[in-house]
């Protein structure tokens, strides 16, 4: 199974639109009358559902555009390979020109999760839910002090299943859950390249803690969301658990089109199309939109809830006026670092991979085999302990065939960073820009519903390159780290480069290094904000701290849109929480808590 699907991954095309979705029908036909239609299986729209189907008298609809989890899915280190089946929707950004300069067609490839569990079917599982000064941070910002890290706190503890199954990696036990639905552990057994790289951060006086508890500094080996070596992603752990209950109905392979709005502007229910038919669900109580930063602000555009002159643009009869889709956030992440070292990965025959993942351990189990991350202050937050750079450490047999197809790179980048390294001896780092300055937009190709949306992400492109400075910063991190006694004992060299097209700078020159991070900076799976959360419609707040749309009754949005900023950290945690506070909001508004 495994030799076949990574065969797959060379020769498969990732689609352009939506049209697999399309009916010719001419008849709409009724699907049935539910208290609550959830849009959407990711981790706010999975766990949404799981939360409300506790309530024995309610009826939930949760409506999901691809299918079940499966064996290739269950296997963490099979990621890249998931991201060329029918699991990714397939985005890719508009040509940019500040960031993705040196992949196809300068565009970014926008991996986005299809199917129960979202973009946790194809993404590195990191469990990172940010800092404590995120959430108070986000609290003033919303003015709701739900928000509050001591507020959301107990949320995370109460979706968390931690298993400290690494006895010497740093742990803060208070913080962590040990009864919830959604399994956190370490990946084992360690490379020794990880360890020598977490003892690098001793040396320099560097923190090595719990990066979940408290600001979010230091280095760690990753936690991640697998259960005993498996991806325990949204779909398996709030969903499948869950299939008997008679008032929760799933249903997969639907396509929503529209969400219906009345006169009076509440939220009536949904079209979609399922098996080449046309159908209508009718909602009595709320509409829950989880769709994801892409599809969430496509959708309430397709439904009249958007920018007005970009909806008169295309002739979308305009329900309510809000800034959707005009603050897409993400965090830039630099690809192109790499060591090599003097200890070699052994590489043994697949069949003792595959026994070594059924045991729950090897290389099987640890997704893009990354196995640490760090976290630190920059120049802008130096002394606050608010972290805005993350390294994310990925140790020997790193890469594979579908790195180049993968990140979109042309023959030139790929030739000049990744194509020579021994994978056997050399490790990866991704540098990122945590609170990312930039800001991108998803906007409607047309008022066809198939058509896949315009995505924007205009990474590096703030003002003031404070993005591209943190990136810089990180690597000049990752350089000192390098230089310690702990990594000199593996002989780590910095390789990959130089690149061509940054020919005219010398060398690891700052210059050099701001001209090959504009080349191979891109996506990270981390996209939010699109539909941002605040107390002010006017200034371009999308949904109020409950998650209610603007001018909308009965229209909540509950995924990585919301979010007013981007984290310091990964957000599938983050979203997580979202979906448990719009579950308790929820549960609040009609007397059932």
């Amino acid at each position: 199974m495994v030799t076949e699907i990574r065969q797959q991954g060379q020769y498969f095309q990732l689609p352009t639109d939506a049209k697999v979705y399309k009916s010719y029908d001419t008849f709409a036909r009724g699907f049935g009358t539910f208290d609550f239609i959830i849009i959407g299986a990711g981790p706010a729209g999975s766990l949404i559902a799981n939360r409300l189907s506790e309530i024995k008298s309610w009826n939930i609809l949760l409506v999901e555009a691809g299918g079940y989890p499966n064996n290739v899915t269950d296997i963490p280190n099979m990621y890249f390979e998931v991201g060329y089946t029918q699991y990714n929707w397939g985005f890719v950004s508009v040509p940019q020109k500040t960031a993705c300069l040196g992949m196809v067609n300068r565009t970014c490839a926008m991996e986005r999760g299809r199917g129960l569990g979202g973009t946790t079917l194809v993404n590195d599982l990191v469990y990172s839910r940010g800092s404590s000064l995120d959430y108070d941070r986000w609290a003033r910002l919303v003015q709701d002090d739900r928000w509050s890290y001591k507020n959301v706190l107990p949320l995370f503890k109460r979706t968390e299943k931690f298993n400290h199954r690494d006895r010497k990696a740093p742990v803060d036990n208070w913080v962590h859950g040990e009864d919830g639905l959604l399994n956190v552990e370490y990946h084992v057994p360690r490379s020794p390249q990880l360890n020598a790289w977490l003892d690098a951060h001793k040396e320099l006086n560097l923190p090595v803690a719990d990066y979940n508890a408290g600001t979010g500094l230091g280095a760690s080996p990753a936690q991640i969301n697998t259960r005993r070596g498996r991806t325990q992603d949204a779909g398996t752990a709030f969903i499948l658990p869950i299939l008997k209950r008679k008032n929760l109905h799933v249903l997969t392979y639907a396509y929503v089109t529209k969400i219906f709005i009345d006169k009076h502007k509440v939220a009536r229910g949904i079209a979609f199309t399922y098996n080449g038919k046309n159908y209508i669900a009718k909602a009595t109580k709320e509409v829950i939109l989880s769709a994801g930063a892409f599809q969430t602000p496509q959708l309430l555009m397709l439904s009249g809830i958007g920018p007005k002159n970009h909806l008169q643009s295309l002739d979308i009869p305009l329900i309510h006026d809000l800034e959707v889709g005009t603050t897409l956030r993400d965090h830039p992440c630099f690809y192109g670092l790499t060591f090599k070292t003097n200890y070699t990965e052994a590489i043994l025959p697949l069949e003792n991979y595959v026994e070594q993942f059924l045991e729950g351990v090897g290389p099987l189990t640890s997704p893009g085999n990354n196995q640490g991350v760090s976290f630190y202050e920059s120049r802008f937050t130096k002394g606050t302990g608010y972290p805005d750079i993350e390294i994310m450490f990925i140790p020997s047999n790193a890469t594979n065939d579908l790195s180049q197809k993968a990140f979109r790179l042309t023959d030139e980048t790929y030739e000049d960073v990744w194509k020579n390294i021994d994978r056997a001896q050399s490790f990866v780092l991704y540098i990122v820009s945590l609170h990312s300055d930039s800001i991108g937009t998803v906007r409607l190709k047309s008022k066809d519903p198939f058509d896949y949306p315009l995505i924007d992400n205009r990474f590096l492109s703030d003002p003031g390159n404070r993005d591209l400075e943190r990136i810089y910063e990180g690597i000049q991190i990752m350089l000192r780290l390098a230089r310690t006694k702990s990594m000199q004992k593996l002989g780590t060299t910095l390789q990959g480069g130089p690149l061509r097209v940054c020919h005219n700078f010398i060398y690891q020159s700052r210059e050099y290094w701001e001209c090959a991070i504009r080349q191979m900076s891109m996506n990270l799976y981390h996209p939010v904000g699109s539909t941002p959360m605040g107390p002010n419609p006017s200034n371009g707040d999308v949904v109020d701290s409950e998650c209610k749309v603007y001018g909308i009754k009965g229209l909540r949005v509950a995924d990585g849109s919301v979010f007013p900023f981007t984290l310091a950290g990964h957000p599938t945690a983050a979203i997580a929480l979202v979906g448990e506070m719009v579950s308790d909001f929820i549960k609040q508004d009609y007397f059932h808590f």
